[in-house]
């Protein structure tokens, strides 16, 4: 597919020797080139010997070696005969022309045979070798007549190209090395044929120097190396693409501006800025579309990744949480199969070269293999590892918050159902059977002061201690007062800050044991009642002037014995003393927890 070099050292045709040899520094694009291929071949063929497409890769590889170093020959220093001269064209034509024929055989059977391959490879050769033939003996110039050779074979294999993606729609991996390749060949051939060839073929001055178009063929090479190895071949269709539209956009220019001089004569630096308008106006625009449709993935909006993994960790039972996790991922990469896997992952893994993509089950789900991302159209990529491993992230601590709810939802309904049945259920019972209307009327009033307790704790509502010890207060003084005692009742200023749950729920039940024991058996006729901070707890202390009893055997009753330990675990103090001039508890109850 590469032209003759020498148009411009030969002057009008083959066998001359006039003419000045090309500047020197015009020779290393060629032997760099001839390097590169035939180094990359040799790889090839020590990794991949037994393979067709390798084969045909290094007979590519010695083509661009023969025409490189065909065209190396005229930038040799001194003048040449005319069968050097002769023999160097002739390399060159062979093995340009030799070049576009096994890449039509390589795009043939690589990556997926096409129907009818043999017959498209020994049609290219008869008609191309033919015709290569006919150009030395033909009345065009052989130097004229191989760029259109070589330009013919280009529409050849674009069209295999093309074929090859359309056959490989449902092979997500040989889709991506046909749109690689395809890419690669566009850009290297393409940019050489576009830059050198196609002016020389309209007998138009080349616009790059033709032995420096030869480094576009080193980007074949890199990417047939490449695609053959089948090295992280999952990154490659968007990279593929991506380098493609870059230099796609400097050909543009190129060839608008060509375009431009040579049909309206203009000067180069007015074509060069309406090239820039054209370009601008129409391509850049095509190419966001076609990089939005065909490559680009959809991207991620942070709200309804959210939104939708909420939806996952919040769902009511856990065979539906599973189930739409199943669904999620689904929904975000459309692939043809989704399997349970038996083996645990830490995180999200790309498989079998992109094909697929292993995924850990957050919240206890099981781990699942996702096959073939977007029906078989594309490969798993690194951004849809970043995706998967994001969304397993939120599912994971929208899962924990679940978790942290539902324990707190389990923790508050035992609380309620324990206060419902140690205080309220207990004095509702006890009012049942109480034998006289007095007692039944101080159960009920102690059972409202619970069930007030019980909602606030429910609604999550703090309440003061000032605002709980008037509360307080008020109940005791109604007890006390139906009683016939005297109450003596003593708070200075105590600190804003509520005081924890449990604190509350001792402080009550202790200020109505005290009072009830007080009632029922002191025979007292007052009682002072004394709440005070007292070096961070609260301190509470109940006195009567009843008869007193004994504590070593009362104490140990359910009533006072049980608030003893409920205080003392709590991290407070619980003090009695009683004698015949009357009783007195002595408690401290923590303020902080």
């Amino acid at each position: 597919m590469v032209p003759v070099l020498g148009m411009l050292a030969l002057g009008t045709g083959l066998g001359s020797d006039s003419g000045p040899a090309l500047p020197a520094i015009r020779l290393w694009p060629c032997l760099v080139t001839a390097s590169v291929a035939g180094v990359l071949c040799a790889w090839i063929w020590s990794l991949r010997a037994g393979e067709s497409a390798a084969r045909l890769f290094c007979a590519s590889g010695a083509a661009t070696y023969a025409f490189c170093l065909g065209a190396a020959v005229f930038s040799l220093p001194g003048p040449l005969t005319d069968p050097v001269v002769t023999a160097a064209i002739a390399v060159n034509v062979i093995g340009a022309s030799a070049f576009g024929i096994v890449m039509i055989a390589l795009f043939a059977r690589y990556p997926s045979r096409l129907p009818g391959a043999q017959t498209i490879t020994l049609a290219a050769l008869l008609l191309f070798g033919a015709w290569t033939i006919a150009a030395f003996f033909g009345p065009v110039k052989i130097l004229i007549e191989i760029h259109r050779i070589t330009l013919a074979e280009m529409v050849v294999i674009l069209a295999l190209a093309a074929a090859q993606i359309v056959v490989a729609r449902a092979d997500p991996v040989a889709r991506a090395i046909a749109i690689w390749l395809g890419a690669a060949v566009g850009i290297g051939a393409g940019g050489f044929i576009a830059l050198v060839a196609l002016p020389n073929a309209i007998l138009r001055p080349a616009l790059v120097p033709e032995e420096f178009g030869f480094l576009f063929f080193v980007i074949i090479y890199i990417a047939l190396a490449i695609a053959l190895v089948r090295y992280r071949i999952f990154g490659l269709g968007r990279w593929a693409f991506q380098l493609l539209f870059i230099v796609a956009a400097g050909l543009a220019v190129l060839a608008v501006d060509a375009l431009i001089i040579v049909v309206l004569a203009m000067d180069a630096a007015r074509a060069t800025g309406i090239a820039l308008l054209l370009v601008a106006l129409a391509y850049l625009p095509a190419r966001a579309w076609l990089w939005q449709k065909l490559i680009a993935p959809p991207r991620s909006d942070g709200s309804v990744l959210l939104r939708e993994a909420a939806g996952v960790a919040l769902a009511p039972t856990g065979p539906e949480r599973e189930r739409a996790w199943r669904d999620l991922l689904a929904e975000s990469f459309d692939p043809l199969a989704i399997e349970p896997v038996a083996e645990r992952y830490g995180e999200a893994v790309i498989d079998e070269e992109g094909r697929s993509l292993l995924v850990p089950g957050p919240d206890g789900f099981a781990a699942l293999r996702l096959r073939d991302r977007n029906r078989g159209r594309r490969l798993f990529s690194p951004a849809d590892l970043a995706l998967a491993r994001e969304l397993g992230a939120l599912v994971a601590q929208l899962g924990e918050a679940r978790s942290a709810y539902d324990r707190g939802v389990a923790f508050e309904r035992a609380r309620i159902a324990q206060d419902i049945h140690d205080n309220i259920g207990a004095h509702l019972l006890t009012a049942l059977h109480a034998p006289s209307n007095a007692r039944k009327d101080e159960l009920i009033r102690e059972t409202i002061g619970d069930l007030r307790d019980v909602i606030r704790n429910a609604e999550d509502e703090p309440l003061a201690l000032d605002a709980l010890l008037a509360d307080l207060r008020i109940e005791t003084a109604d007890r006390v007062e139906l009683a016939g005692l005297e109450l003596e009742w003593t708070m200075p200023e105590l600190p804003d800050a509520p005081p924890p749950r449990e604190t509350v729920r001792a402080l009550r039940a202790l200020l109505r044991e005290a009072v009830s024991n007080v009632l029922r058996h002191a025979a007292a006729s007052r009682i002072a009642i004394t709440i005070a901070p007292d070096d961070g707890l609260l301190g509470l202390t109940i006195a009567d002037d009843g008869t007193g009893f004994d504590p070593a055997v009362s104490c140990d009753g359910r009533g006072l014995g049980n608030m003893r330990r409920r205080i003392e675990g709590l991290g407070g103090s619980f003090a009695l003393t009683s004698d015949p001039q009357g009783t007195r508890i002595v408690a401290g109850l923590p303020l902080q927890t």
